[in-house]
C-alpha cells in the first residue's frame, strides 16, 4: 500500500470512529451497571446479547438456563427471552429466530468484557464502531480505485481524495451507517463482509495495473491465487449466518470470485481459486442447514421465521410492490426521506454501467441481490429498529456509484444538488443520534419537531393512503427523467482530466 494511501486510510479509520464513538457515549457507558444499561436497548439487539452470552459462556445456542437464570441481568435485561422460536421445556430447549452468526462474532468481546466487570452491551457497541470504522475505510479504498486507481496517489498533480472522501462522507455520515455504527445488528457487519468481498471479486478494482482495462493500456495481469481470495471467500461463506436474506448476495458475490479465477491461464491456479470461490459457501450452508434441521426441524435457511409461524409465503411483502417501493421512498421508514443524496445514486450508477460495464453491472446486480430481499420481507420496513434498516449493506455501493458522477467533473447541476442532499442527510443523521428514541416511532424524525415536509412531499407505502400511488408514480418519472437528464449533460465518454491514467484528482 502506497504511502499516502496508508496515511488517508489511517485518517478515515480515526476520523470515522472518533465520530461513531462519540454518538456511542450518547448510549451507554463502560461502567453502567444493572438496569442503566438498558438504555436505549430495544428490538432485536436484547435477544443477540443473549445468544451472545449463550456462545460465550455455554458453548451453544440452547438459551433455556439462560432465559431461565436470567442472563439478561449482565446488559440490563434481566428477562430477556431471546426471541425465542422454539421452545420445548420437557427437552429443556429454547432456540432463537434469529440466526447465530452475529453472536458468535461478538461473543468473544462480550466475555472479554463480563470477566474484566465493564458493560458488555459498551464493549460490543466499541466493537461495532470499530466494524463501521473499517466499513468506512473500505469505503473510500473502493471509491479511490474507482477515480484514478492507487498508484494515481502517489503522482503529482493526481490525487483523488475530494470526491472518494465526499462520497465516503455521504455513506457513513448519514443515514442508516451513522445509526448502526452503535446498534446490535447484523446489517452492519454484512456490509462489512460484502464490500470488502466486491473489492476483492474484481481484480481491476485491485489498482495500478488492474485499471488498465478501463484506460486503453497494456491488459493487467491474470488474478493469482493469494491469501486475499482466501479471506474474501470466507467473507461471503459468513453472509447466511448473519441473516437468510444475505444468501443471494453471497452466491454473487461466489460466482464473481469464481468467474475471476476462470481468467487465470494457468489450470492448477485457476482450479485451487475455483475450489476457495466455491467450497467455503457451499460448507457454510450445510452447515446453516445442519443447525436450522437441529434446532427448528426443517432443511431452511429461513427455518426459525418458518418455524414461528410466518409461513412461507408471508415472506413476501404485503402487496408485492409495498417493500420494493417503501423502502425506497415511504415517507417515514424510506431511503430518500433519511439520506435523500441517494436520490443521486440512481443517475450514478447508470452512468458508470454506461462507461465501465463490468464494473457498472456488476455492482448494479450485487446491490439488487442486496436490496429485492430485503424489500420483499414481510417485515421490510425493518421491524422494531430506526429506518431505513436495510440500507445498511447497499449503502457503500452506492456511495461507489457517486463517488464516480463526481469524479467525472459534473458540473453545478449535478454538485450543487449533491452538496445540498447531502447537508441534509447529515443533519438527519446528527439528530438522530442526539435523541436515539425518535427513531423507533415508524415516523420521520421531522414529524417528531413537528415539522410534516416529508409527510407531504413522499408517498407513505407503511400506512398506504389515497395519495400513495399517485406520488410513488410521480417520483418513478421525476427519477428516471432526472437520469436521463444527467447522462445526456455527461455525454457519452469520460470526461475526466488531468491525469496520466484518467483520474482527476479530485480538481
Amino acid at each position: 500500500m502506497a504511502p499516502r494511501l496508508r496515511l488517508a486510510a489511517v485518517g478515515v479509520f480515526a476520523v470515522s470512529l472518533a465520530i461513531f464513538s462519540l454518538a456511542r457515549m450518547r448510549l451507554v457507558s463502560f461502567g453502567a451497571e444493572g438496569p442503566g444499561q438498558a438504555r436505549f436497548l430495544t428490538g432485536d439487539e436484547p435477544s443477540y446479547l443473549l445468544l451472545a452470552h449463550s456462545v460465550a459462556f455455554d458453548r451453544d445456542f440452547n438459551l433455556f438456563n439462560n432465559r431461565t437464570e436470567e442472563h439478561g441481568r449482565f446488559f440490563g435485561v434481566p428477562r430477556c427471552e431471546g426471541h425465542g422460536a422454539r421452545k420445548d421445556w420437557e427437552r429443556r430447549e429454547i432456540y432463537s429466530i434469529h440466526t447465530p452468526g452475529l453472536p458468535i462474532l461478538i461473543a468473544p468481546v462480550y466475555a472479554l468484557a463480563v470477566r474484566l466487570g465493564v458493560s458488555p452491551r459498551a464493549a460490543v457497541l466499541l466493537f461495532m464502531n470499530l466494524l463501521a470504522a473499517l466499513l468506512a475505510v473500505n469505503t473510500w479504498l473502493l471509491c479511490v480505485d474507482l477515480v484514478g486507481g492507487r498508484a494515481s496517489l502517489d503522482r503529482p498533480g493526481c490525487v483523488p481524495l475530494v470526491p472518494p472522501l465526499l462520497a465516503m462522507a455521504a455513506v457513513v455520515l448519514t443515514p442508516p451507517v451513522i445509526f448502526y455504527a452503535n446498534l446490535i445488528y447484523p446489517e452492519l457487519p454484512a456490509a462489512l463482509l460484502v464490500l470488502y468481498a466486491f473489492r476483492k471479486a474484481l481484480p481491476t478494482w485491485s489498482g495500478g495495473a488492474g485499471e488498465a482495462e478501463s484506460r486503453g493500456l497494456p491488459p493487467s495481469p491474470p488474478p493469482r491465487f493469494t491469501g486475499s481470495l482466501i479471506i474474501s471467500s470466507l467473507c461471503v461463506a459468513f453472509l447466511p449466518w448473519l441473516s437468510f436474506r444475505f444468501l443471494l448476495p453471497a452466491l454473487l458475490l461466489a460466482a464473481m470470485h469464481a468467474r475471476r479465477a476462470w481468467t487465470d491461464e494457468n489450470p492448477r491456479r485457476r482450479a485451487a481459486a475455483l475450489v476457495v470461490a466455491a467450497v467455503p459457501l457451499a460448507v457454510s450452508c450445510a452447515l446453516l442447514l445442519g443447525y436450522q434441521q437441529m434446532a427448528f426441524g426443517t432443511w431452511s435457511f429461513a427455518g426459525g421465521y418458518l418455524h414461528q409461524g410466518f409461513g412461507r409465503t408471508a415472506f413476501w411483502a404485503r402487496g408485492g410492490l409495498n417493500g420494493l417501493l417503501g423502502l425506497a421512498l415511504d415517507q417515514a421508514v424510506g431511503m430518500l426521506a433519511w439520506s435523500p443524496v441517494y436520490l443521486l445514486a440512481v443517475p450514478s450508477v447508470a452512468l458508470l454501467a454506461r462507461e465501465q460495464p463490468r464494473r457498472g453491472w456488476g455492482l448494479a446486480a450485487l446491490v439488487l441481490s442486496l436490496y429485492l430481499p430485503e424489500s420483499l420481507y414481510m417485515h421490510w420496513w425493518g421491524g422494531y429498529a430506526p429506518p431505513p434498516r436495510y440500507i445498511v449493506a447497499p449503502a457503500p455501493l452506492l456511495g461507489a456509484a457517486l463517488c464516480y458522477a463526481l469524479s467525472r467533473s459534473p458540473g453545478r447541476s449535478f454538485t450543487i444538488p449533491f452538496a445540498f442532499l447531502l447537508s441534509v442527510g447529515i443533519l438527519f443523521g446528527a439528530l438522530g443520534c442526539a435523541y436515539p428514541l425518535t427513531l423507533y416511532r415508524h415516523v420521520h424524525l421531522l414529524a417528531c419537531f413537528g415539522v410534516e415536509i416529508s409527510s407531504r412531499a413522499l408517498p407513505s407505502f407503511l400506512h398506504p393512503v389515497r395519495s400513495t400511488w399517485p406520488l410513488a408514480f410521480a417520483w418513478l418519472f421525476f427519477i428516471a427523467a432526472l437520469t436521463a437528464y444527467y447522462l445526456s449533460v455527461w455525454g457519452g465518454g469520460a470526461n475526466r482530466r488531468g491525469c496520466p491514467d484518467g483520474g482527476d484528482g479530485g480538481r
